[in-house]
């Protein structure tokens, strides 16, 4: 107690410059956990329970879901295929194929189809009203915080005008960010109507292990047709359509290496200024009986406290951040949460902590071995 009690009065000896460094760690911790919690969304859109026996035909050598059309008259003969479970025809209509943090993106699919084949639960309104109502939509519970939508709104997009008639959850992530419509509301309602075509099929298999094995045999039935299919299961799929995510991450990591430099040069900087200006303190300590072990740990927690409360407040503040904006960033139809987890905090503090010790070593070492005469006499 004595000791933390020396930490806390070293540390506000000099508020304003711990104030700073506090305020410098904590905005490098806030991007360090930003670029984690994206990483984190990433990896739970990979893993959804469905996905293992998910397919999803895609119009072969088309990128974008603005270019992929596949002829309705597909979906009985997909049914054919041993081992296909059940077909859902989806027409997808986003504002950007590329990677957007404003992402809005349509599915339009056959209800019954649709509320049999996903496993949604609606949170808000009435899931009666969208079945029974053409131009009526189901919103995700994210996309609906994001914007601010709430049962009975409409939404107007690009030309079209949805009644959200209510708010889902899904066991699968990025469903959460979706609008999900009447297929026949959305093929006429987009700029350029598309009659008798759909964007994608999703298909869902009997047996996970066999779901390459069909889909080469729906690419098969198709190869020589006009409109050929490119099969994927869905994680193989969501990868292809997150890759450009996956380039912004690769990047976000050295931003998260440069800022844990940031914090251990902020740390470094503000624990050397403090025991150069207490070198005699020091000296003084020395010679009331404080061993070299004790001076040493004394500014290694302070270098430590000093991370790790930088870090609280960065921490904190990203929290509060997703929290409030519900940032998310997609791409071809495919939305990312930006997640958080107690275990990503901890994970921040653990490596605050961490460059705190590392950044403290240096100037404890120096204070501890200073000989008492040299300190006195500074």
């Amino acid at each position: 107690m004595k000791l933390l009690k020396l930490v806390l009065k070293n540390l506000t000896r000099r508020p304003g410059r711990t104030l700073l460094s506090i305020g410098g760690i904590g905005s490098a911790l806030l991007l360090f956990v930003m670029v984690e919690s994206l990483s984190l969304g990433l990896d739970q859109a990979m893993s959804g329970t469905d996905a293992a026996r998910t397919l999803v035909v895609y119009r072969k050598n088309r990128y974008c879901p603005q270019t992929s059309n596949l002829p309705d008259v597909y979906t009985s003969r997909i049914e054919d295929v041993d081992g296909v479970d059940s077909v859902l025809p989806v027409q997808v209509f986003l504002n950007n194929c590329r990677a957007s943090v404003d992402l809005v993106t349509f599915q339009g699919a056959p209800v019954e189809r649709m509320l049999e084949s996903r496993n949604l639960t609606v949170v808000d309104g009435d899931l009666e009203r969208f079945v029974a109502e053409d131009d009526a939509a189901l919103v995700g519970i994210d996309f609906a915080e994001r914007k601010g939508l709430r049962v009975g709104q409409s939404f107007p997009f690009g030309g079209i005008d949805v009644k959200v008639a209510g708010i889902f959850t899904s066991t699968e992530g990025p469903e959460e960010s979706l609008i999900l419509t009447h297929l026949d509301f959305l093929r006429y309602s987009m700029p350029m109507p598309k009659d008798g075509s759909v964007t994608q099929f999703e298909v869902k298999v009997d047996d996970p292990s066999r779901a390459r094995e069909i889909a080469a045999e729906i690419d098969a039935l198709f190869a020589t047709a006009e409109e050929p299919t490119d099969t994927r299961p869905q994680v193989a799929f969501l990868e292809r359509a997150t890759k450009d995510l996956g380039t912004i991450l690769r990047f976000g990591r050295w931003l998260g290496l440069a800022c844990v430099a940031v914090v251990l040069s902020l740390v470094a900087n503000t624990v050397f200024m403090s025991v150069q200006e207490r070198v005699k303190e020091f000296g003084v300590m020395r010679t009331l009986g404080f061993g070299e072990t004790r001076v040493a740990a004394l500014v290694i927690v302070e270098a430590v406290a000093l991370a790790v409360l930088g870090a609280a407040v960065g921490i904190g503040g990203a929290y509060g951040l997703l929290h409030f904006t519900h940032l998310t960033i997609g791409t071809e139809g495919v939305s990312v949460a930006f997640a958080t987890s107690p275990e990503l905090a901890w994970r921040g503090l653990l490596v605050a902590a961490f460059v705190g010790v590392v950044a403290g070593l240096a100037p404890a070492v120096r204070s501890a071995r200073l000989p008492i005469v040299r300190s006195l006499r500074s």
